[in-house]
């Protein structure tokens, strides 16, 4: 802190405004000189504010109201600006002409420094000319497209390479025309226009930050706008349509390759036929739960005498029979904290995180009552009904899930051995307790 403070000082003897920003674009700390030129700040900035928050006050007290519906695409883009600044740029506020540059940490934290350019309010606009027509002279030799505006931001000059990249007819004027003007044209009054025209007049705010431009046949220009100190400004255009496409290839190949593999995670952990959560599953949530300090239930299901059923119905009645069952337990059973899942050939598994013992036998008696009410008949007419054995085995946490599944599959066999189409209970044995 002693550090930050020095060089806080250190900055604002050599007039140079600073504020700190972290990886999560939030506030951290600034300088009194940052507060001299961005006064909207005083008072209002505090650590931890997020940096589009800081943005809104910067463009409240700089838009007309024209621009004020425009707020949110600004603010968007001073984000992006931030994010991706690794060049200075120059822009005025509050009659300041000020150089923004930017410093990056490998933590993804940025220092953003303000410099005032020296440059005299009351520059005669007569010494312009003698900088410009030497200029209009070089145009014609500049591989990418160029251009050369007045203080009110329209073309007085303009080279062939800027024609043809945006594809303008030798006789169609382009002097006396202002950039979005030339956009509007090129997309004929479609709608691009309109949304990029906010960008454009924004982009020309920061000089030597780049800007994009979309045109009509997913093309793309970068602009770099510079202004003389009488308001001339000096603009480059380029085609990185290749590039830009190149880069939107990449974010949906990264998008694709991301729901893949979400789909991968989702099958990994699925079971095939009944949709429900598979034994890897079953066992990672169990362990998650049984870290917990709270109740913690298991239910062990398996499905009665289901190889009869397979022996006289076949394999694809089985697989239906198993698919309601799964389907029913599910109704049953699920919520925050639970997982139902297919763990075996016939049988299921049901983790009832803070859910004590009797809730528990409850949800049992709630399953074993819903399948005795499902549409057995519409999978095959002699198909009267499936009945389950459910074993049930609660405690508190932290426990050893593992310790909990077999205290809940001792209970299940005991309901097989017991007759079947019922439920047994089992405390968990102390000596299986984990701290």
């Amino acid at each position: 802190m002693i550090l930050t403070r020095y060089l806080h000082d250190s900055l604002d003897m050599l007039g140079i405004a600073a504020c700190e920003y972290d990886a999560r674009l939030e506030a951290v700390s600034w300088n009194s000189t940052f507060l001299q030129f961005f006064p909207e700040d005083d008072g209002a900035i505090y650590t931890g504010e997020p940096y589009a928050d800081n943005l809104v006050r910067f463009y409240r007290g700089r838009l007309s109201p024209e621009e004020m519906p425009e707020i949110e695409r600004y603010i968007a883009e001073g984000v992006a600006r931030h994010e991706n600044q690794t060049q200075p740029f120059e822009f005025i506020h509050n009659g300041r002409r000020l150089r923004a540059s930017s410093l990056r940490a490998p933590s993804g934290a940025r220092v953003r420094l303000w410099q005032r350019l020296d440059i005299e309010a009351h520059a005669k606009a007569e010494a312009v000319p003698e900088l410009v027509l030497p200029v209009f002279e070089a145009l014609r030799f500049i591989p990418d497209g160029a251009t050369i505006l007045d203080g009110a931001d329209r073309i007085i000059a303009a080279n062939d390479a800027f024609r043809q990249l945006y594809g303008l007819p030798g006789d169609q004027p382009v002097v006396g025309c202002t950039l979005d003007e030339i956009i509007a044209g090129c997309w004929r009054g479609a709608s691009p226009a309109g949304a990029w025209r906010a960008a454009i007049r924004n982009g020309l705010r920061y000089d030597g930050a780049p800007f994009e431009i979309e045109l009509p046949g997913q093309r793309w220009l970068r602009v770099i706008a510079r202004h003389s100190v009488g308001g001339i400004g000096f603009f480059t255009h380029a085609d990185i349509t290749m590039a830009k496409r190149q880069h939107i290839e990449l974010i949906e190949a990264q998008a694709a390759l991301r729901r893949a593999n979400a789909e991968l995670a989702k099958l990994a952990d699925t079971d095939g036929l009944t949709g429900l959560a598979n034994r890897r599953a079953f066992m990672e949530f169990l362990a998650a739960e049984a870290r917990n300090g709270r109740p913690l239930s298991l239910l062990a299901i398996d499905v009665d005498h289901f190889k009869a059923i397979n022996d006289r119905f076949g394999h694809l009645i089985g697989d239906a029979c198993l698919k309601l069952i799964g389907l029913t337990i599910a109704e049953q059973a699920g919520g925050p904290g639970r997982l139902v899942a297919r763990i075996g050939g016939e049988e299921f598994g049901v983790v009832l995180g803070g859910t004590a013992p009797e809730d528990a036998h409850r949800m049992a008696l709630a399953i074993r009552a819903a399948l005795a009410r499902a549409p057995w008949r519409s999978l095959h007419p002699h198909l009267d009904a499936a009945t389950i054995s459910v074993g049930l085995c609660s405690s508190e946490g932290p426990i050893d899930g593992d310790a909990l599944y077999a205290c809940a599959d001792e209970a299940l066999y005991a309901a097989k051995r017991n007759g079947r189409d019922r439920i047994e209970s089992r405390p968990l044995p102390v000596t299986r307790r984990t701290a």
